[in-house]
């Protein structure tokens, strides 16, 4: 008789599957510096020259493609800051960077209260929070009830990110509006999303009143910039109401609520595209989702107090909506543009930003002048 052939093998579980595919990548002995993984031609469109990643034994549901993980973590999906696990939601991160970095500067601006543009002046992590919860205790004395849509029709500035950060404390789900939307674009998203109040700034505040009854969900305007005596009013048959940012953080300021804190699940943010390929679709993003973005990213990049940063991409955008978060995070001071891309290199010069994002077709521009 011939030979027995070797039995064959039980099916190894998954976890054995993965360390075996991942156990190629390891270079014995690790290098002093570095991760420790030594990429090879399997992580292919990967770079995997820099060992970005390592494939992965499981397929796709079609069996076609690779699944792919950062050699910087091969074992194991990153969902949490390893060096902070307990933070879960967008409202974990920013009461431990206030509790981190509380008399550290964090949001600055140029622009004057009388529209002028001067040197930047800062707001410190410790008074963002108080702001904070002004705001989000203002929306609560409106009658806002949890869950409600908060939309954000202006570009960036430092009153964005404080309402950003009063939803996540209160569980509301900001919705941001581009700015250079047009009426038909805004009107959509605003049904769409179902969205109850409306932060906005003079110029976008008319284009909403020009189709303001054609928005039946919408129950507050809030102004950022303006004054009271110069709002105008509503019609009367919309049973909207409209004060202004200062009014808001004041009625809150006075009657101070406690935080509704989400859960990681919840809804954090629903953003939007810009509607290229016909009406907006809406990205509906968790407070984990976000939360794990960030925190992956964190595994091949630190951050630092004594780092600056200049925010003028689109917080409309995911991208500088992300930054936001991991820069947050490291107590980074954030300096906000003057509003026009003309003038950048003129607030480069007056921040002298140690981190500067960008995307690129702003890289060619620079790049020409």
């Amino acid at each position: 008789m011939a030979p027995q052939q070797d039995q064959e093998q039980p099916p190894m579980d998954a976890a054995r599957r993965r360390i075996r595919a991942v156990s190629a990548h390891l270079s014995p002995p690790a290098p002093a510096a570095g991760s420790g993984l030594d990429a090879n031609p399997t992580a292919g469109e990967y770079a995997h020259v820099q060992g970005y990643s390592v494939v992965l034994p499981e397929k796709l549901q079609t069996g076609k493609w690779n699944v792919y993980r950062s050699a910087r973590s091969p074992l194991r999906l990153i969902n949490r800051f390893p060096e902070n696990p307990d933070i879960g939601t967008l409202h974990d991160n920013f009461v431990y960077a206030v509790e981190m970095f509380r008399d550290c500067r964090y949001l600055g601006t140029r622009i004057r209260e009388d529209g002028t543009v001067g040197d930047y002046k800062w707001m410190t992590y410790g008074e963002a929070s108080t702001s904070r919860t002004a705001i989000g205790s203002g929306l609560i004395h409106c009658g806002i009830l949890e869950g409600a849509r908060i939309g954000l029709y202006f570009i960036n500035r430092p009153e964005w990110i404080i309402v950003d950060h009063a939803c996540a404390a209160y569980s509301y789900v900001s919705v941001p509006l581009y700015d250079t939307l047009g009426p038909d674009a805004v009107q959509f998203i605003v049904n769409h999303a179902t969205i109850e109040v409306i932060f906005c700034v003079p110029q976008t505040l008319s284009t909403l009143l020009s189709f303001i009854t054609h928005m039946p969900c919408v129950r507050l305007i809030v102004v950022v910039g303006g004054e009271d005596v110069k709002i105008p009013l509503t019609p009367a048959n919309t049973g909207v109401q409209t004060i202004t940012y200062t009014t808001l953080h004041n009625q809150g300021k006075t009657s101070p609520q406690p935080f509704r804190p989400p859960k990681p699940d919840g809804v954090a943010t629903i953003c939007y595209t810009s509607g290229t390929t016909g009406t907006p679709k809406g990205a509906v993003l968790s407070h984990e989702n976000l939360i794990a973005n960030v925190a992956g990213s964190s595994l091949g990049i630190k951050f630092y107090p004594s780092d600056v940063y200049i925010s003028y991409l689109p917080l409309a955008h995911i991208y500088e909506r992300a930054n936001q978060v991991a820069l947050l995070h490291y107590g980074v001071a954030i300096g906000f543009y003057q509003g026009d891309n003309l003038k950048l290199m003129d607030d480069l010069a007056a921040l002298r930003p140690t981190i500067f994002s960008s995307v690129p077709r702003l890289y060619n521009r620079i790049y020409a002048a």
